[in-house]
């Protein structure tokens, strides 16, 4: 499987080469399907729309705006591949010619399918996949609902709005210039952004890891047994509701920002140079929660 990076500078330099856009034409075609098979999909420009559906079957619809795109549809040893491309019958980006446009592509896949869609300039949108999802886009909004628990999502400017079925798993999430919200997840959650507020629903939580620069952080996670939640940032606010049946213990540290709680406990000056400290221990202490800010304050409760 080729990186993120690498397929979208090979995207990114198709994209480059055409420009221009003409008539709209529609596409359909429908091809046998493993019910749990591997189901690719890549496009430049427009947006991917994937449904989930009961049948082993991969069915593709689509509305062409330039003259010379193509869309192409392979299915091979339990793997099915849909692009679309300019002027070339397969799907080797870097071999593509003809005047670009975008696409808009609805594509629907067994439920149990593992998906990896890819584009450039395109939001992505998934619907009733319970099998893995690897989604990543350099332009565009990712909203997906997650079924199988273990999944990876990736933009560079978008948003990303994720809602699971509470399967435990591991979450990956990053992006650059655009806000993250998920929510009931389960498991493993490890989210980042630079510029955008970072929101998070995690129940139970084995581990979270939460990380901004210059965006806020708002997280409600029920800790498992000995779960472990870390968070940071750079400028940006922090609110932390973390329960747990076991307790934990908490240490949050901000140089420049203000540190509340809601337990009655007053933060203390830094005994080794400027900066705020709060420490402690919920009930039995068993899990542990660690919060960093340079100059955004910290809330944090446990309930």
């Amino acid at each position: 499987m080729t990186t993120f990076l690498s397929r979208a500078a090979i995207l990114g330099v198709s994209f480059a080469l055409a420009a221009g856009a003409a008539h709209a034409r529609d596409f359909k075609q429908q091809v046998a399907a493993d019910p749990r098979g591997e189901v690719g999909i890549d496009n430049i420009d427009g947006s991917i729309v994937i449904t989930g559906w009961d049948k082993p079957a991969v069915s593709v619809d689509a509305d062409l705006s330039g003259d010379a795109q193509r869309v192409v549809v392979t299915s091979t040893s339990g793997r099915t591949h849909v692009c679309v491309t300019n002027g070339s019958a397969s799907c080797s980006w870097l071999s593509s010619s003809g005047r670009a446009g975008s696409a808009r592509l609805e594509v629907h896949v067994p439920r149990g399918s593992e998906i990896d869609a890819s584009a450039v300039s395109a939001g992505i949108t998934t619907r009733g996949v319970t099998g893995s999802q690897h989604l990543q886009t350099v332009s565009g909004e990712i909203d997906a609902e997650l079924g199988s628990g273990n999944d990876d999502v990736k933009t560079v400017s978008g948003s990303i709005r994720l809602r699971g079925g509470g399967q435990d798993g591991a979450l990956h999430v990053s992006g650059v210039s655009g806000d993250l919200s998920i929510s009931n997840v389960a498991g493993e959650l490890d989210a980042r952004t630079v510029n955008g507020k970072l929101s998070a629903e995690l129940s139970p939580a084995r581990i979270a890891r939460l990380n901004t620069t210059s965006g806020s952080i708002d997280l409600s996670a029920r800790l498992a047994r000995g779960g472990t939640i870390e968070t940071e940032t750079v400028s940006g606010h922090q609110t932390i509701k973390a329960a747990a049946a076991a307790g934990y213990s908490y240490d949050a540290r901000s140089f420049s920002g203000k540190i509340e709680d809601c337990f009655g406990q007053q933060s203390d000056r830094s005994r080794y140079g400027p900066g705020n400290r709060l420490e402690g221990t919920r009930g039995a202490g068993d899990g542990r929660v660690r919060i960093q800010s340079l100059s955004g304050g910290i809330s944090l409760c446990d309930h």
